[in-house]
């Protein structure tokens, strides 16, 4: 088993930061470390995407030489409009990033040590700037052992199944017309749209109002910008028996997604 160690953070802490890691890995393979966040009941941390106010989860991981960390991969937050047309887009009781790590193809057999560094900011009524530290161990071995489960965190790979899915090009579950400034996002057979707007998205005029329907179909206007538009973000979908499902869209020409690859993921 791992063995977590966390860092000494402070007291008046809302929000405590472990690493989650396989039992074993093999030189050259990849993984999933996991960086888990529990969150203080009726206090919020903030996702990545365009807020009105919060500031996202920053973390840094240090690892072994020759361990590389790929693009981390966030949940799908909650909406939180509040008092004056405020929108962020939140986490609350707990989640998990998942970031992905090429293991070094020399990699020393043995215990190996991954550590992290966050900053976040946690609010309620009021906000408060927090930071923490945590690590934990693994093994690092010569050959793959006959017990695949040693080499994926269970907490972890659940949650990446549950990252929302991503789409590929003219996907008929969720379609995309834009005509100017103005976007429409169609799914059809959905009794509510929303729509979150990731970091490299056009940003979108007066999201609180305008960025959820009660229908199969979504509009909204995009600011001004020097960029050419993107639409970026999640897709949350919730069909007609209540049931909710998170997409991931982009349509900048560079964008290519694991061959729309469907992975699950649970209502709430």
């Amino acid at each position: 088993m791992p063995t977590p160690a966390r860092d000494p953070q402070p007291g008046q802490a809302h929000a405590r930061v472990e690493v989650l890691l396989p039992k074993a890995v093999v030189p050259g393979d990849r993984m999933d470390v996991g960086v888990k966040f529990t969150i203080e009941k009726d206090w919020h941390l903030y996702w990545n995407g365009q807020n009105d106010s919060g500031t996202p989860i920053e973390i840094e991981l240090k690892m072994p030489t020759g361990f590389k960390a790929k693009e981390t991969l966030w949940p799908a937050p909650e909406r939180l409009v509040e008092p004056g047309g405020i929108l962020n887009h939140i986490y609350e009781r707990e989640v998990i990033l998942v970031v992905p790590v090429e293991v070094a193809k020399d990699a020393k057999v043995g215990p190996a040590e991954i550590a992290v560094e966050s900053k976040w900011l946690a609010c309620k009524e009021a906000c408060v700037p927090e930071s923490g530290g945590a690590k934990a161990t693994m093994k690092v071995d010569a050959v793959p052992a006959d017990q695949s489960a040693q080499y994926v965190h269970e907490a972890v790979a659940k949650a990446r199944a549950a990252l929302p899915i991503e789409l590929a090009k003219d996907d008929p579950r969720v379609k995309i017309v834009i005509e100017g400034r103005r976007a429409t996002i169609q799914a059809p057979g959905a009794r509510e749209i929303a729509f979150m707007p990731g970091p490299d998205c056009t940003p979108v005029e007066t999201l609180a109002d305008r960025g959820i329907a009660k229908a199969d179909k979504l509009d909204f206007e995009l600011a001004e910008s020097q960029n050419p538009i993107r639409i970026s973000g999640i897709v949350r979908v919730t069909n007609s028996e209540g049931v909710r499902a998170y997409y991931h869209i982009d349509t900048h020409a560079g964008a290519h997604p694991e061959s729309g690859k469907n992975r699950p993921c649970p209502g709430r």
